[in-house]
């Protein structure tokens, strides 16, 4: 018997940001867990001109999700997600770098 995944996309980028709701539901968290991350300084938020509401890029996304997984894989508090992130970002933009000059 065959297996058929079917997977959904969402564009999120600055033209075509998500809504706070929408980030908790992509990392499975709730809403406050976001929240925390952007008083924390841990994902970048911008306030919605029309709504007052916070609204979140792609960039929010990928950090969002990162710092779900290190905490639900290894157990470890924000603070620690958080600077393994950054550790993450800067270990890839270093590689991207290398890459560059080879």
């Amino acid at each position: 018997m065959k297996s058929v995944t079917i997977c959904t996309a969402q564009l999120v980028d600055h033209e075509a940001p998500i809504t706070l709701d929408e980030l908790a539901r992509f990392c499975e968290q709730q809403t406050d867990w976001v929240l925390s991350l952007v008083d924390q300084g841990v994902v970048p938020a911008t306030k919605a001109h029309a709504s007052g509401q916070w609204v979140f890029t792609s960039v929010s996304v990928v950090r969002a999700r990162d710092v779900a997984r290190l905490q639900r894989d290894f157990e470890v508090n924000l603070d620690a997600a958080a600077l393994m992130v950054d550790l993450m970002e800067e270990v890839r933009h270093l590689r991207g770098r290398l890459s560059l000059l080879k």
